[in-house]
């Protein structure tokens, strides 16, 4: 149930931030990602690995789509804070997938050859509706922009899944390892 919840939200904030970036309130994700995190923190065991993750995904997240801005292969129509940097909404939508790493997701964990194929798909889907809906341009062909964020993500989805799997696991070991009997 949690899981299912948990993507809902996810997509919610998804919508929020695309729909958000298309009709001028870019900020409009984060507000749907504040409510996302305060659900998360109140229903998960392993809410600060969560978070931790989520710092690391942001980082990644901004030095991805930064590096695809300087090499020409995507424009973002809501370039906050800099033309040459990712965008806020971007970072936005980096938090919001690693909340469901350990969540609707951690199925997906530990099967790395299956995670690789799914993010060559999703990842230049995720952008293609990005683009349809007005929120970015293909700053090059077709062809290299499907190229170029299908290997990004069929390396970030492996990736964010092995260091959300770590980290929880880690999280419960220390936790467990604090819990001192009586007497």
């Amino acid at each position: 149930m949690k899981s299912a919840a948990n993507l809902i939200l996810f997509k919610i904030v998804y919508a929020l931030s695309l729909a958000g970036v298309s009709i001028g309130f870019p900020w409009l994700g984060a507000v749907g990602l504040l409510g996302f995190f305060i659900w998360h923190y109140k229903t998960s065991t392993h809410a600060t690995a969560d978070f931790i993750l989520v710092v690391i995904a942001v980082i990644l997240g901004a030095a991805v789509d930064t590096i695809n801005i300087h090499a020409g292969v995507l424009s973002y129509e809501e370039h906050w804070p800099s033309e040459s940097f990712a965008p806020l909404w971007i970072m936005v939508l980096w938090a919001n997938f690693a909340l469901i790493m350990n969540g609707a997701l951690r199925w997906l964990q530990k099967r790395y050859v299956l995670a690789a194929v799914i993010g060559a798909i999703i990842g230049p889907l995720g952008y293609t509706l990005g683009v349809k809906l007005g929120t970015a341009t293909y700053a090059s062909s077709k062809f290299e922009f499907v190229f170029v964020t299908g290997i990004t993500w069929m390396i970030a989805l492996p990736l964010l899944l092995f260091i959300a799997e770590f980290l929880r696991k880690y999280q419960i070991k220390h936790a467990a390892s604090e819990i001192k009997p009586l007497g």
